[in-house]
Parts: structure tokens; C-alpha cells; sequence
């Protein structure tokens, strides 16, 4: 059975790739802890000067798994173990973020809700023309967590925060390029390569200089993130507890 998370090494970049072979490539709490694992496996890689994260050929991830399991064993959950459940995406977060190398996002299709959190967490996005951009948490009774809003006001500002997080407004490529959120265009399937290109691009500069500017810029623009979502885990459980949550659930299993 091939493997959901793969770690290909390309010399010193390595490309993470995620894919569930299926139409949403949704991030089930499984698939989080695999991502995380991936983004820890680096911490003692001295010789990684970038890291590319690619989900499936024609869709980042449309994100949370609603359809998980572990959402119908909730209400049988101690509460310790129900904010076990609820850690799993902020760490995927933390872990992503965490990485001492340069990352790049490479995005085909639709980045929503939890991808759109996880292409967040990178330094840098490259999207494909056709990719989009959402964040539909509302649409399902939900919050945006895992440590995203900070980050997103810091990389597009306070007001396309809003507007992403509370309308359900949608961006393409070329728009999300023009709020700053991404940061270079490609053709059609050609997101990786482009990619793949930054990487090099920065692997030709001395990694130690690299790891030490991106951590300057990390504290500078989101030292307050962890403490300003502190409370993330917490509201997502109050969520998943939640009757619009259920029914919410229920409607997106009708589909």
C-alpha cells in the first residue's frame, strides 16, 4: 500500500509530500501526527538547507477530515483525552513552523480551512494557477484554529483576515498573490518545480545565515502567535461539542 506521507531527499532539500489519493485530500488526525513526525525528523539535519511541502498533483487539501472517526467516539472521550484530540492540529502547526530551514508550500488547487492553516505555517508560497485559497470554518460552526489567525493577520494583514475567516470569501492564485499570502505564480502542475527552484535559490546561500535570518524574522513577526492562540485548542473543543457542529457534520456527510 503506498504511503500517505512521503520525505524525498533531493541533495540537500528535502520534499515532503502528503496524499491521500482521494478528492479533498483532507488531514485526518492520523495524517497530522504524520506530518508532524516529518517536520520533527529534520530538527537534527544539519545539512537540510530547504524543505518543499507538496500535497496531492491536483489539490493541496480542503482540510480537516470531518468524516474522521474519532469524531463520532467525542462524547465517549474523557475531557482529558478529548483536548489530547484537540492538540493534534496546533502541533502540526508548531512542528511546521518549528523547522530550522527555509519551507516552501507548494499548492495545487483548492488550500482550504486546515490547509490553508498549514501552507500558513511555511515561510514561503508558491501557487499554481487555479489553486484557491478559504477558509470555510464558519460554513461547518467552526473556529479557526491551530495557531492560524495571528499568522494571518502578520503575513496579509487584519482586514483580509476578516474577510477570509467571516465571509467565506475565496481567493485564486493571482489574489492571494496580491494580499501577500502568496509569493509566486506557476503553470498548471508546475507548482513543485517552481518550488523547487526557490529552494535551490536558497540552498546556494550559506545555510547557517539562512536559519539564523528566518528565526530574526520568525521572532519579529510572529513572536506573540502561541500566546495571542493559546486558547485555540480549547474553543476547538468547545466546537466539536457543539449541536451546530453535529449538525454541520451531518450535512457534510449527506454530501
Amino acid at each position: 500500500m503506498d504511503e500517505i506521507v512521503s520525505i524525498e531527499r533531493r541533495g540537500e532539500i528535502a520534499v515532503v509530500r502528503f496524499d491521500r489519493r482521494g478528492r479533498a485530500n483532507a488531514l485526518s488526525f492520523a495524517i497530522m501526527d504524520e506530518l508532524a513526525a516529518a517536520a520533527r525528523s529534520f530538527e537534527s539535519d544539519a545539512g537540510l538547507r530547504a524543505v518543499v511541502l507538496a500535497g496531492a498533483p491536483r489539490i493541496f487539501s480542503a482540510g480537516m477530515d470531518l468524516a474522521d472517526p474519532a469524531f463520532d467516539r467525542i462524547r465517549e472521550m474523557s475531557f482529558a483525552e478529548r483536548r489530547m484530540l484537540a492538540e493534534h492540529g496546533p502541533r502540526l502547526a508548531r512542528t511546521w513552523a518549528g523547522i530550522e530551514a527555509p519551507t516552501i508550500a507548494a499548492i495545487e488547487g483548492p488550500c482550504l480551512a486546515g490547509g490553508l492553516a498549514l501552507a500558513a505555517m511555511c515561510d514561503f508560497r508558491v501557487a499554481a494557477e487555479g489553486a484557491r485559497f478559504g477558509a470555510p470554518e464558519i460554513e461547518v460552526a467552526h473556529n479557526m484554529g491551530w495557531h492560524t489567525v495571528p499568522r494571518l493577520v502578520a503575513i496579509v494583514g487584519v482586514q483580509a483576515t476578516r474577510r477570509i475567516l467571516m465571509t467565506g470569501e475565496q481567493w485564486s492564485a493571482q489574489e492571494a498573490r496580491t494580499a501577500g499570502l502568496v509569493d509566486w505564480m506557476a503553470p498548471p502542475g508546475g507548482a513543485v518545480d517552481k518550488a523547487l527552484e526557490v529552494a535551490r535559490g536558497i540552498a546556494g546561500y550559506p545555510a547557517v545565515a539562512a536559519r539564523m535570518i528566518k528565526r530574526q524574522i520568525e521572532v519579529a513577526a510572529h513572536g506573540g502567535d502561541w500566546a495571542a492562540s493559546a486558547l485555540d485548542k480549547d474553543q476547538q473543543l468547545a466546537v466539536w461539542l457543539s449541536e451546530e457542529f453535529a449538525q454541520a457534520r451531518a450535512r457534510f456527510a449527506k454530501k
